[in-house]
């Protein structure tokens, strides 16, 4: 098991360019069947909303999960820890939007 550092470069680039083309077409995918069965407004609502989405998906990741693939020598303490944290995220940002719902339709 002597791979090169740039045979590992290369397999991980790999990977990764292969998961974030399937994230991209299964999303792709998803737009155009969402798109036929929804009305120009719905979609449109839908387009509008997709930011509160990303701004939430981008602080749930926050890092921590790559950093924790990263680190050399991880317990057990150290997942527990990101996924505890992931968790607590989540939530007090479905918190956040379940209460600026309503402000967010009006502004809609």
């Amino acid at each position: 098991m002597s791979d090169s550092l740039k045979q590992i470069a290369t397999k991980g680039v790999l990977w990764s360019s292969i998961e974030r083309f399937s994230v991209q077409g299964i999303q792709f995918v998803i737009m155009i069947i969402m798109a036929r069965l929804l009305t120009p407004e719905d979609y449109g609502l839908v387009g509008m909303l997709a930011i509160f989405l990303a701004v939430s998906q981008s602080l749930i990741d926050s890092g921590f999960s790559q950093a924790l693939i990263r680190k050399q020598n991880r317990t057990e303490v150290d997942n527990s820890t990101v996924f505890y944290f992931n968790i607590a995220v989540g939530l007090a940002l479905y918190l956040l939007f379940y209460i600026s719902a309503p402000w967010v339709a009006d502004f809609y």
